[in-house]
């Protein structure tokens, strides 16, 4: 209970530096209340969907994968850019903070062809094969450099899709890979 209350008093950039995500939020107490397929659906906060898509479609012949729900209870922040093999969203906690450091929660990223990680920039400190939704294959990682990153990859009818949290838990990243892969082809 006092992790929720130092929460709420401290500023975002500050905590997500201190405290990952699900344990502020308790990834134990979200899959508590509903069971786990469901528990996207209660966690956190919902993504405007309509209007990222409204800056990706039509740009990127990606096919676009979005997590309809994060698990953070905040305002977020959404910058979109795409290009014909690829798209990225930039999730932050401050306007026009665009993926600089502390102001930034994570980004989901696809792009046509690549192959999974075998080593991100930094300190690998974890990296493993995890199942998602629908039997899909994904691989999880864990590095650190400046801030540690956790990010969760797989493939889907030879495009690559990627999801990053800064400080994020691997529960964190499949609950998130797994919202953007049951929502589907957006």
């Amino acid at each position: 209970m006092n992790n929720k209350l130092l929460f709420w008093a401290t500023s975002a950039c500050v905590l997500t530096a201190l405290v990952p995500v699900s344990r502020v939020l308790g990834a134990w107490e979200l899959s508590q209340r509903l069971p786990e397929t469901q528990s996207v659906a209660v966690a956190g906060t919902a993504v405007p969907v309509s209007q990222i898509l409204a800056k990706l479609k039509g740009k990127t012949q990606v096919p676009i994968f979005i997590p309809s729900r994060l698990i953070v209870s905040q305002k977020l922040y959404y910058y979109s850019q795409a290009q014909p093999n690829s798209y990225a969203i930039s999730i932050d906690y401050i306007a026009n903070c665009r993926g600089a450091g502390a102001c930034t929660f994570g980004e989901v990223r696809a792009q046509k062809g690549g192959e999974f990680s075998t080593k991100v920039e930094g300190v690998t400190k974890t990296l493993k094969n995890v199942k998602l939704a629908g039997g899909v294959k994904g691989i999880f990682h864990n590095g650190c450099g400046a801030y540690c990153t956790a990010s969760i990859q797989w493939k889907n009818q030879g495009f690559l899709y990627t999801v990053s949290i800064k400080n994020g838990l691997e529960s964190d990243l499949i609950l998130t890979a797994n919202s953007a892969i049951l929502a589907g082809k957006r």
